[in-house]
């Protein structure tokens, strides 16, 4: 699972802000569920909401990102 610190280089490449809030929001279920705290706010619908919310165009942007990040890092670390 990419920590924090990888999403937000990906958001700053991406939209030029790191979008802490997004993120810091979209894992927040990882407090309470551990590594299955995906099966809340990882869809692309909640995703975006959030991110929009916290912070605007560029959160929205990021947080797409967040969980396609998440989704490609589980996918593809399983067959390594």
């Amino acid at each position: 699972m990419p920590n924090r610190e990888v999403h937000k280089l990906i958001s700053r490449l991406i939209s030029g802000y790191e979008c802490e809030k997004t993120h810091a929001v979209i894992d927040l279920p990882a407090k309470y569920f551990g590594k299955s705290h995906r099966i809340l706010f990882h869809d692309p619908v909640s995703a975006f909401v959030i991110g929009y919310v916290c912070n605007g165009p560029e959160g929205a942007v990021s947080a797409i990102a967040h969980i396609v990040t998440d989704y490609l890092v589980t996918k593809y670390s399983k067959k390594v």
